[in-house]
């Protein structure tokens, strides 16, 4: 038996994502905390990124991880009020904030790499076991909606049918 979200097909294709992300990131909290480390799926694009970068401010997080600057900023708060990064001022500009790991991030860091490379290879293998690769088909709809924003096309849509 199909389930609604099913037969509502691209009418739902947002909450279907919304619904598969959710799944991956409870499994992945699960995952985190059955190694005893509290750490949240969610952080980790912001976390990672710090792990590379060393020190970054806000405005160039979103550029680099393409979401809004409201987004970086909840996700700082999160991370900062858990102690695994750390927000300081910028000495050139007073109204810009660095993000970099804390000690406790950084200490960290070796434990969260071994479990990332079983996330790694438990998502390889899910990803392999479909008939269509869905990180083809995401990078597909990115590029896509780079070229034209969903907005952009809904209105256009809207005008032709005036």
């Amino acid at each position: 038996m199909q389930d609604v979200f099913s037969k509502l097909g691209p009418l739902i294709v947002a909450s279907r994502l919304k619904r598969m992300s959710d799944y991956i990131m409870r499994a992945g909290e699960e995952f985190y905390r059955s190694n005893g480390v509290e750490f949240e799926p969610k952080w980790f694009p912001l976390y990672y990124l710090l792990s590379q970068e060393k020190e970054l401010g806000i405005m160039d997080i979103a550029q680099k991880l393409n979401i809004s600057h409201p987004g970086v900023i909840q996700l700082a708060k999160e991370l900062e009020k858990k102690g695994w990064i750390t927000s300081t001022k910028s000495k050139e500009d007073a109204r810009k904030r660095l993000l970099k790991l804390s000690k406790k991030g950084l200490s960290m860091l070796p434990q969260l790499q071994l479990i990332w490379d079983d996330i790694r290879e438990v998502n390889r293998q899910v990803v392999e076991a479909q008939p269509t690769n869905i990180l083809k088909a995401l990078e597909e709809m990115e590029a896509y909606f780079a070229i034209k924003s969903h907005t952009e096309r809904m209105k256009e849509y809207l005008e032709s049918k005036k």
